[in-house]
């Protein structure tokens, strides 16, 4: 006789979900249990975090969040905790807006919020600890493509952005060497501001966005929008040109 895969939720009854329905149901349920008083039993719930899916989402390095369409989270997995600095209890219901402690993140969420579709964010945060965070915002959709939810991840560059600093200090000291003090100095694109000239500066001795923020006082999104401009004004494609520009023109 076939065998009959065990339901999530441990058997029948009522209020339960029945044995052919599969964990991704009883998940979804569960997570709504917060915000719909007719929701998910509690052996519904406890049966859905024990779904190797929901287990999985659990354990991943990359932080995610879940809210349902009114902005309450209803779920967040251990490196969301971690990264946001919050513990899962205090989080469940209350509105992403307070859970977001770190002033970008919640600017970033207060932007996205109402948009479709998806959206990307880079952010030097300062809340529980200065990191450099990549952030998609997503909307989430049932079967019949209502939507159901919105997803915040969150991706941790710190290391990954420490080591772009490491290798453009490298070649910035690389490119002062080959050009020495030989030839004259030619003057930088007139086009410049002052503020756009000093950053691009303190991009040619090797500093990353979050230290030219701190150096010149400003946001880190403010440096990108700066640098952006200079890239554009001087016909530069990347950052290593940015630098080999500084070495030759002498501004650093």
């Amino acid at each position: 006789m076939a065998s009959r895969r065990k339901p999530c939720n441990g058997g029948d009854g009522p209020g339960r979900r029945s044995p052919g329905q599969d964990c991704s149901a009883a998940t979804q349920q569960c997570s709504f249990r917060q915000s719909a008083p007719a929701g998910a039993t509690d052996a519904e719930c406890t049966a859905a975090e024990n779904c190797l899916i929901v287990q999985a989402l659990a354990g991943l390095s990359l932080g995610l969040v879940l809210m349902n369409p009114t902005g309450r989270v209803v779920w967040l997995n251990r490196a969301a905790e971690n990264m946001l600095g919050v513990s899962a209890p205090q989080c469940i219901g209350q509105p992403i807006g307070r859970v977001l402690k770190d002033p970008q993140l919640a600017s970033f969420w207060h932007e996205v919020a109402s948009r479709d579709g998806d959206s990307l964010g880079d952010f030097t945060v300062r809340w529980p600890k200065s990191a450099e965070f990549k952030v998609n915002s997503t909307r989430c959709f049932d079967h019949s493509g209502a939507e159901i939810g919105r997803a915040l991840l969150f991706c941790d560059v710190t290391d990954e952005r420490a080591v772009q600093v490491q290798l453009t200090r490298a070649v910035a000291t690389h490119l002062l060497n080959l050009a020495g003090d030989s030839g004259a100095p030619t003057e930088p694109a007139a086009s410049l501001t002052p503020r756009e000239l000093r950053i691009l500066r303190l991009v040619g001795r090797g500093l990353g966005n979050a230290e030219i923020a701190a150096e010149t006082g400003v946001s880190s999104s403010t440096v990108r929008s700066h640098l952006k401009s200079v890239y554009r004004k001087l016909a530069l494609g990347s950052r290593a040109g940015a630098i080999s520009y500084a070495v030759r023109n002498r501004l650093i």
